[in-house]
């Protein structure tokens, strides 16, 4: 769970930016907001690692389950709270096991997905057969936020353990001049939505767009090509040490790229 405050990572940028006297004077609180929550997104994009976890989730009644929305309603987290907005999931990664109908007690494990051809093929009625527990899933990674459990789901729902990817929550960004949310001497107590290992990776993405702002191209080129390197370096190295695979990542991901598109 990360630890990291809103209004600290902001200010570690800031101070980059020589932006504290007074903060958010160069760059108004507004942009250095977006600025984050881009960074977020592309951190979730190329790095899903990062914003990954384990969730106890409700699942509906019956057979195809579609997770792309959960309403908070229907999530449990780790320490037994509701999040305070829906999960938006990019991609489930299994089940664990049953959580019975409170959604607070464990039950029986789930095994790892079985090929529905093997179902259709052996039980062609199997999408219509209702249980009160989880015993088996279906699952295809070329749609990610679907996948089919066995038996059907009965009215009523049950609940079970998913390891998920969910996108970042997007950090709110109603401050104004004057009122300002993320001062550093403020109150805010919100935390980052990804892990406090990313931080660094956030404070080099927000430079690297506040310099690309500026209009003194030939100074703040050469400062936002530093950033940008500083970023797109760590998320390479990080991704080759997650997988083995180099995505080769030349400059800044900007939060509207096709996700693991790399630039």
């Amino acid at each position: 769970m990360p630890l990291t405050l809103v209004k600290e990572v902001l200010w570690r940028a800031s101070s980059m930016l020589q932006d504290i006297a007074p903060q958010f004077n160069l760059h108004t609180e507004r942009e250095m907001v977006d600025w984050l929550n881009d960074g977020q997104m592309a951190l979730a994009k190329y790095i899903p690692a990062a914003c990954s976890g384990i969730f106890t989730i409700k699942l509906l009644p019956g057979s195809l389950q579609n997770l792309e929305t959960i309403l908070a309603a229907n999530v449990k987290l780790a320490d037994g709270s509701t999040p305070a907005a829906p999960l938006q999931v990019v991609q489930m990664l299994g089940l664990s096991h049953n959580m019975g109908t409170d959604g607070v007690t464990p039950g029986n494990a789930i095994p790892d997905p079985v090929d529905r051809r093997i179902l259709d093929l052996n039980r062609p009625n199997w999408h219509s057969v209702v249980g009160t527990e989880v015993k088996q899933y279906c699952y295809d990674p070329r749609t990610p936020r679907q996948f089919y459990p066995q038996p059907a789901i009965p009215a009523g729902g049950l609940w079970v353990q998913a390891a998920l990817i969910v996108q970042p929550t997007r950090i709110p960004n109603t401050g104004t001049p004057g009122s300002e949310l993320y001062l550093k001497d403020g109150a805010s107590t919100l935390v980052i939505s990804v892990g406090d290992e990313s931080v660094d990776d956030l404070v080099n993405y927000i430079c690297a767009r506040a310099t690309m702002k500026s209009a003194e191209a030939s100074v703040d080129d050469v400062r936002s090509n530093r950033y940008t390197s500083l970023f797109v370096g760590s998320i390479n190295s990080r991704v080759v040490a997650l997988t083995g695979n180099n995505p080769n990542l030349k400059r800044l991901p900007l939060a509207s790229e096709p996700a693991g598109q790399a630039s």
